[in-house]
């Protein structure tokens, strides 16, 4: 039993706020997870970044995290995911580093890292060695790009870094550093593990590497499957959102969203996309799966033709 997947079944599903929790905890050298600064020593060495340097110099990295940390920005609060700070024997911040956790890539949001940045500054203006993570799964969509291309830095002391929760090439991401934890304890390099957190670190790896992994059109999950994929299409609303329909032999239709693998409301997103294009489907008298064959026998002979409005260049013919 992996109790982060259980808890993420249904309405109440485990969501970034959970997850970004578990993270800053082994982020917290502090914490009562038995791992002291093993955790955020890997991390940091895993940023490889020379203005943290100096935070591997030390004996034990303190380590103190906070959750939400609210600032304001003209009237308005904001919160951010994780707030790393780092102390000296002297209990003085050396180093402040920010973490935006995106796991759902539909909730970027083009302002909002430099609305963060913004808000720290308004607060302290004068604020040394401060680091802004963008945290997301390995998927550089136009969103992302954008919220963290708009993230201009004020001084050379102020950094900013785009990684990922597990990455399909490279360095492996965020995940292969909590795998590392484990193996560093096999090999004896780090003291011992309890049981319960062992188990407690090996299935938070298991669930953040499958709800961040990189969705693409061949391994976006899919849910509660009924029967094989007999037909599939990706189609972009006007709004810019980007779906994968689905058909099964069983004649199940399931929509997803492309960008956060959520999946939507099968009869709303295809009549959406049937009235944004003048299609000739009359869905208000059809139930959702006789909307869907409709719909794959209009997108096939369009596709044929190269006609289909909306589709996804990456299916086109």
């Amino acid at each position: 039993m992996n109790i982060f997947q259980v808890l993420s079944q249904g309405k109440s599903r485990l969501h970034e706020p959970s997850i970004s929790a578990m993270f800053g905890y082994l982020l917290d050298s502090n914490k009562d997870h038995g791992l002291g600064d093993a955790f955020v020593r890997k991390f940091i060495e895993y940023l490889n970044n020379p203005t943290l340097a100096d935070i591997l110099e030390c004996e034990f990295i303190n380590s103190q995290v906070t959750l939400e940390e609210p600032y304001e920005l003209d009237g308005k609060r904001k919160d951010i995911d994780i707030q790393i700070i780092i102390l000296n024997e002297k209990k003085e911040e050396l180093h402040r580093v920010i973490i935006e956790n995106k796991i759902k890539i539909g909730a970027a949001n083009p302002n909002q890292l430099k609305e963060y940045y913004q808000a720290i500054l308004e607060d302290e203006s004068e604020i040394q060695n401060l680091h802004i993570i963008f945290l997301t799964p390995d998927l550089n969509t136009a969103k992302l790009s954008q919220e963290y291309e708009n993230l201009d830095m004020k001084k050379d002391s102020h950094t900013k870094q785009w990684i990922y929760w597990s990455e399909d090439k490279g360095n492996g991401g965020v995940v292969s550093v909590l795998r590392k934890i484990l193996n560093l304890e096999i090999q004896g390099v780090i003291n011992p593990i309890n049981e319960y957190m062992r188990h407690t670190l090996k299935a938070f790896i298991q669930h953040a590497s499958s709800i961040t992994e990189a969705k693409n059109r061949k391994t976006m999950r899919t849910g509660e499957d009924i029967g094989e994929i007999t037909d599939e299409a990706t189609i972009i609303t006007k709004d810019g959102n980007i779906y994968r329909i689905i058909r099964r032999d069983s004649k199940q239709i399931q929509v997803y969203n492309q960008d956060s693998g959520d999946k939507e409301v099968a009869r709303h997103i295809l009549a959406k996309y049937i009235d944004e294009n003048n299609i000739a489907i009359e869905h208000k008298k059809y139930n959702t799966r006789m909307i869907g064959k409709k719909f794959f026998t209009w997108y096939d002979e369009c596709s044929k033709n190269n006609l289909a409005k909306g589709i996804s260049s990456e299916d086109s013919i």
